[in-house]
């Protein structure tokens, strides 16, 4: 089963690159994360533009993936990101670019397999602008949170502009 491995794989990049004594200042931003998700799974539950699909069993469905990645996954990989950000923006640079680059290409390789699937004009290259939001947003949460919670209503208003759900998809 693909997400028992990637839980296990994430699980050990926490145990050997988490600073544990450092957790909690990462902690809010990890929580602007997972709210921006539990908001994008809400509104678009009916018309999604990217979800996961279980290959290894009919009951591993987007929201039992989800919850694993929102409450396990990434919030490993957000406190390695932001415990090892640089101090020097000449390195930010090429530190941003790497995690977006590595999470891209992970979605990439999971559509790839038919582990992620997309739908309603959303598309594996629109996973890049994307993925650069969300870090660069994320940093500022974890320096202002004020700010990035400022920037966060703008930019939903726009995704939605962009990325459209009929209102009657509500529930």
């Amino acid at each position: 089963m693909y997400l028992l491995l990637v839980i296990i794989v994430w699980v050990l990049f926490a145990w050997r690159f988490i600073d544990w004594t450092q957790w909690r200042r990462q902690y809010p931003t990890v929580l602007f994360f997972m709210l921006a998700n539990f908001l994008y799974n809400y509104f678009y539950y009916n018309h999604t533009l990217w979800a996961f699909r279980g290959i290894t069993a009919e009951w591993l469905n987007h929201s039992i993936i989800n919850f694993a990645f929102t409450f396990i996954i990434c919030p490993a990989g957000l406190v390695i990101f932001l415990q090892r950000m640089p101090k020097s923006k000449s390195n930010r640079i090429f530190y941003f670019a790497v995690w977006i680059g590595f999470y891209t290409a992970l979605e990439w390789l999971f559509s790839m397999k038919g582990m992620y699937v997309y739908d309603h004009g959303w598309n594996n290259w629109l996973n890049i602008p994307l993925n650069a939001l969300l870090f660069i947003i994320l940093a500022v949460h974890y320096r202002r949170p004020a700010l990035a919670l400022l920037l966060a209503v703008p930019i939903g208003v726009l995704f939605y502009v962009c990325f459209p759900f009929p209102l009657d998809s509500l529930k």
